[in-house]
């Protein structure tokens, strides 16, 4: 449904719903890889580099759990600051 909706949007809303998505989710990153011990940054930025496509989704999906919650929590930050 959610998606059904974006689609009457007029172009304009879209892009700004595109702006807030895309606000979500870099506040929702900086503070995912703050959040990393030192030795997790190293290992991230060790499988980015040289890894293979297995072992960036493998890296993903053992700290994605922690990144969904932190763009909800981003979201509402966000959305308070409006009101």
């Amino acid at each position: 449904m959610g998606q059904n909706l974006l689609n009457l949007l007029p172009e304009e809303l879209k892009n700004v719903a595109n702006e807030f998505s895309d606000l979500i989710l870099e506040k929702s990153l900086m503070r995912f890889y703050q959040n990393l011990s030192e030795e997790n940054k190293t290992k991230m930025a060790q499988v980015f580099s040289e890894g293979v496509e297995q072992e960036k989704a493998d890296f993903l999906n053992k700290y994605l759990g922690d990144l969904q919650k932190i763009m909800i929590e981003e979201a509402k930050k966000i959305i308070a600051e409006t009101k």
